[in-house]
């Protein structure tokens, strides 16, 4: 039954529901843009001229600080999407995913060795078996913590790629 419970759990944690939410864009005074879901988390010389995106299963509306009427983006520039070449976004793509799948192998290895902890304090019931399942238990919940993370920054990054009009052929 803790194994069924344990799956489910696992399987929510990494199917996220469709929702909405909002970000806040921003581009730096070297062209770089920038996403946050905190307002304050913005640099202050930055602020005035950022822009609330609000993100659905839909297409990305922008919100443009001191109005609440939503206006689409405007179409991609005919220079280079956001700014940079294809192997600018391949390789920041390409980043992400390797740093996400480093953390899901690590993640599994962390709940191997829960497993196997939690099978020894069944077994032996000693103290020292159980403050190390506490302790594997937190260590995978920060792992679980910096995929979530990780996942939001490639949603953020797909959304400035689609944003910027970055061929799907160059998100790969």
């Amino acid at each position: 039954m803790k194994t069924i419970l344990l799956s489910l759990f696992l399987v929510s944690l990494l199917a996220p529901p469709p929702a909405r939410g909002a970000f806040y864009q921003w581009t730096d005074a070297e062209g770089v843009v920038h996403f946050t879901d905190n307002r304050t988390n913005i640099p202050k010389q930055y602020r005035d001229k950022a822009h609330r995106v609000d993100v659905s299963d839909s297409a990305p509306a922008v919100v443009s600080p001191g109005t609440e009427s939503v206006s689409r983006p405007a179409p991609p520039p005919m220079t280079a999407p956001g700014g940079h070449d294809e192997s600018w976004w391949r390789e920041r793509f390409r980043a992400l995913r390797i740093e996400l799948k480093t953390l899901q192998d690590e993640r599994a290895g962390k709940e191997q060795q829960l497993v196997e902890l939690r099978r020894k304090h069944t077994i032996f019931h000693r103290s020292r078996d159980r403050e190390a399942v506490n302790t594997m238990e937190a260590q995978v919940s920060a792992v679980d913590a910096k995929i979530s993370d990780m996942l939001n920054r490639i949603a953020a990054l797909e959304l400035a790629a689609a944003q910027a009009g970055v061929p799907v052929e160059w998100r790969q």
